[in-house]
């Protein structure tokens, strides 16, 4: 093994799943290859939800999801406070948790995906309604994602029979080849891009965390730095400021740099009271 690291050979080597953008997203929405209306489609988006909202590993932990039997994602439950719906996922068998005495002590993770009143058709609380109501009564006792039927019924659109193991796991590439998205793109993408989205938009390390799972510091093996933010690190690490050479890149919505600010009070005199605003602006490459 240590040869092979020395050739630069190994687990450090392997290709990792592209992270899909919200601008490629939205073009699998706008293209129609996402969306609720028709069995395929609908399957599809369901699929894609769950694997972005509550960060699935790759066709394993899709391949394990139960739609009546003791279902990992029940729901929707309403929130007081925010008065928004919401899914809740709990993991009964992961990579992180896979059960025996080892696992005794880790706690399972728990999720909750809330609804998208501004646009249903990208609503996953929406997309699971439909997609459940559409299955059959006694249909998904061991397994999720249902066959769509050739021929659909009045109020049912999919079998009893669950999706074949390849199909399943080739979801995601079918659905970014049909677009000419290139690249490594699987199911474990939307995992990679959840946490991606969140680290990038300045979400706490712990809570990206929550929501992938991870124990360790291995959730950063998915952030994906941005091209803004590695700039900027280059010129903190060149000793330049945003006004020396080069103008400071403005991250993006997408890529939102995280924002501390820090009030001074130089004063205790309540007639000369002065406050200093300080901000910091920090980007880290891992």
């Amino acid at each position: 093994m240590k040869e092979r690291a020395t050739e630069g050979l190994g687990a450090n080597t392997r290709k990792q799943a592209d992270v899909i953008s919200v601008d490629e997203e939205t073009s699998l929405y706008d293209k129609g290859i996402l969306g609720v209306d028709n069995p395929q489609q609908l399957l599809d988006t369901l699929l894609y939800l769950c694997g972005l909202h509550f960060a699935l590993r790759g066709g394993t932990e899709h391949r394990r999801l139960r739609l009546n039997s003791n279902p990992q994602i029940t729901g929707p439950f309403q929130d007081k406070d925010a008065k928004l719906r919401y899914l809740l996922y709990k993991e009964d068998v992961s990579k992180a948790n896979a059960g025996g005495l080892k696992h005794r002590k880790v706690v399972p993770k728990c999720v909750r995906a809330f609804e998208n009143p501004e646009n249903r058709n990208k609503c996953i609380v929406t997309v699971f309604e439909k997609y459940k109501s559409l299955c059959p009564a006694n249909g998904g006792k061991d397994c999720f994602y249902l066959t769509p039927l050739k021929h659909i019924k009045d109020g049912q659109w999919y079998s009893n029979n669950p999706i074949g193991h390849n199909t399943l796991q080739g979801t995601v590439k079918r659905l970014c080849a049909s677009i000419g998205l290139t690249g490594k793109r699987t199911n474990h993408s939307l995992r990679a891009s959840a946490a991606t989205r969140l680290y990038n938009a300045g979400i706490e390390e712990q809570r990206v965390a929550e929501t992938t799972g991870h124990r360790s510091n291995a959730v950063r093996v998915y952030k994906r730095t941005s091209a803004d933010q590695q700039i900027e690190a280059s010129n903190i690490l060149y000793g330049l400021r945003p006004s020396d050479g080069r103008k400071k890149a403005k991250p993006s919505a997408a890529a939102g740099a995280p924002v501390s600010s820090a009030s001074v009070e130089c004063s205790t005199d309540e007639s000369d009271k002065k406050t200093v605003t300080c901000n910091f602006s920090l980007n880290f490459s891992l």
